[in-house]
């Protein structure tokens, strides 16, 4: 009898010391904050983003705690698979996705600086998909063609010269031409076109129409 009164009394101290731990461990969640070995840019050109990244991180971080010491729910590695579990989980995964799609914005914005870019530049290669090269590019291919508008009717004679030739000239080196960069347009220059012209399936009459100059700019 004394010993069935030892059990139960070992029994009952158990569950206390059970139902103590568990109260404890409720109420002492482990120390948990997001961390990301990304480097992010804080220098971001809307500052509003940076600002939504840190409150997301926040938000996270408390919902994780909260799930733990009100719900007895553990987020990152739930046991149970209950309807209370699975909505807290689902949950869980909406706010880390946030804090993982502003993350994924900042590390690339800090990534365009390394390479040297400013904020302006990452700003058009947001709106345009075009980085600063293409854009440099799309420029200059833009100032030649106000160019060759202006001087194509005085650049089809032999001895011609002009800013039109030099630029022909420039690009037709750039692709390989030996040729002579004077801006006068010689029989060498004649035939660096046609050859070009040959290659690329139009009209080898070593003229600089519109259909040979947009394939150089090419």
């Amino acid at each position: 009898m004394k010993q069935l009164i030892i059990l139960i009394l070992i029994t009952i101290l158990g569950f206390i010391v059970y139902d103590f731990y568990k109260d404890w461990d409720r109420f002492h969640a482990p120390e948990y904050h997001y961390s990301t070995e990304a480097i992010i840019d804080e220098e971001y050109h809307n500052q509003d983003v940076v600002l939504m990244y840190h409150d997301a991180i926040t938000d996270l971080n408390s919902f994780i705690k909260l799930q733990w010491t009100a719900n007895d729910i553990d987020v990152r590695l739930p046991e149970d698979d209950d309807l209370e579990t699975t909505l807290a989980v689902k949950e869980y995964a909406q706010k880390l996705a946030r804090v993982t799609y502003l993350e994924q914005k900042l590390a690339q914005s800090a990534n365009y600086k390394s390479k040297g870019w400013n904020n302006q530049q990452i700003i058009d290669f947001e709106n345009n998909h075009s980085t600063p090269e293409e854009i440099k590019t799309i420029g200059q291919k833009s100032l030649l063609k106000q160019l060759y508008d202006n001087q194509w009717e005085i650049s089809q004679r032999i001895g011609a010269k002009n800013a039109l030739i030099y630029e022909t000239q420039r690009i037709l080196i750039a692709k390989g031409y030996d040729i002579t960069l004077d801006g006068v347009f010689a029989k060498a220059t004649m035939e660096a076109l046609s050859d070009f012209e040959s290659k690329n399936n139009l009209y080898p009459d070593g003229k600089l129409d519109v259909l040979t100059f947009e394939a150089l700019l090419k």
